[in-house]
């Protein structure tokens, strides 16, 4: 069990660890109180996805971080996500991971990681890699566990184009390098993550096999489209030239084998079922449940809190502007969404990195047998 463990948790945003260990005994905490019970928890998630800002300066094909600037127009003050912080590590949060937009500009991301810090949560950053040579020196200071630099060709050309900034590949590899001679140990962890695309999969195990000589982790994930309040919001027909034909289901599924064959930590329920989720989503959506409400919160750049970004079913949870963040943990509106997903109500399905746990939790069996109780008609 613990090497099936150690061997999924590569596709998590930071590596195995005692940490890790711990994390594991709250994770099954969180799974008796959150889902069998559905009840109020003494501490809050396990995980914190944080968009900070939707500010980039990037402006990548498959990405609607620029549209999602324009609905979502108002910014935490210093202040608010300085308190926020406080609250997060009072409540036991383990992990808090930063992303956007582009999160090297947001201009309170150290201030806030390094309150993070003092109460022992681990910080994953995701970036585009354009600043990372800039801010490496704030990035060790602040003893941030785990850098994801997006990485999408090991043709630069490719790379920026897909991009559009042009010279990012270069500034990208760079900064990798440069963090690579700069940290102490191991920490923090380099790893790369590769949007796949009708575009790019022809040679993914040659960036793969490049980047492996670069980074410390690699990781996949498929083009995503059409969520709600997420940067992947953008419709099938601004991308069409991204993504997946019908006809190349078995070439797909063919470079998707060979990977997981050659790079063994790609050999995962998450990666495998790849083809599945772009060409057959319906049998995934079928048989996987969506963990999120159980385990994590995402804080969105106003304030505005959501267990999920892609489906509009699940809608804002509160905002920290108005409301506490145990107020909106245990909140009844978060109870509701929990219940409908554990009737697999939820009739919908995503397959990003950071919800890579609900192939894991279907690996595992057990979780999907348990019993659960306080069903929504009787939530107050």
């Amino acid at each position: 069990m613990l090497k099936f463990i150690i061997k999924h948790t590569k596709t998590l945003p930071i590596p195995f660890s005692r940490r890790l260990i711990s994390m594991s005994i709250e994770f099954l905490r969180a799974i008796f109180r959150n889902y069998i019970l559905n009840t109020s928890s003494s501490r809050g998630p396990l995980f914190i996805t944080w968009m900070v800002t939707f500010d980039c300066n990037a402006f990548c094909v498959f990405c609607s971080t620029h549209s999602q600037k324009k609905k979502f127009t108002a910014d935490l003050s210093r202040e608010k996500a300085i308190a926020t912080a406080h609250e997060i590590g009072k409540s036991k949060v383990k992990i808090v991971g930063f992303t956007g937009g582009e999160v090297l500009l947001w201009p309170y991301l150290f201030d806030v990681i390094k309150i993070l810090k003092s109460y022992n949560i681990a910080v994953y950053l995701v970036t585009n890699g354009h600043l990372l040579k800039e801010k490496a020196d704030e990035i060790l200071e602040n003893r941030v566990d785990s850098i994801t630099v997006s990485i999408d060709s090991c043709n630069s050309e490719e790379h920026d184009s897909l991009r559009n900034l042009p010279g990012l590949f270069k500034t990208a590899i760079e900064g990798i390098q440069y963090l690579k001679k700069k940290r102490h140990g191991k920490y923090p962890i380099i790893k790369s993550t590769t949007v796949l695309t009708q575009q790019n999969i022809h040679t993914i195990s040659q960036t793969i096999e490049y980047l492996s000589r670069i980074v410390d982790h690699t990781s996949i994930q498929p083009i995503s489209f059409g969520y709600e309040n997420h940067p992947h919001s953008k419709n099938t027909h601004s991308m069409k030239s991204l993504l997946f034909d019908n006809a190349e289901y078995h070439s797909t599924q063919s470079y998707i084998d060979q990977l997981c064959d050659q790079f063994p930590q790609f050999n995962t329920s998450y990666f495998r079922n790849i083809p599945a989720f772009i060409f057959n989503p319906i049998t995934l959506q079928k048989k996987i449940k969506c963990w999120s409400p159980f385990f994590r919160l995402i804080i969105m750049p106003d304030g505005e809190v959501f267990h999920c970004i892609a489906s509009p079913a699940m809608s804002s949870l509160g905002n920290i502007n108005k409301s506490s963040f145990m107020q909106i943990w245990n909140g009844s509106q978060i109870r509701q969404q929990r219940d409908c997903i554990r009737k697999h109500q939820n009739n919908c399905l995503c397959w990003t990195q950071d919800v890579s746990f609900n192939a894991l939790m279907y690996s595992l069996k057990l979780p999907n047998k348990l019993p659960t109780f306080n069903k929504s008609d009787m939530l107050p």
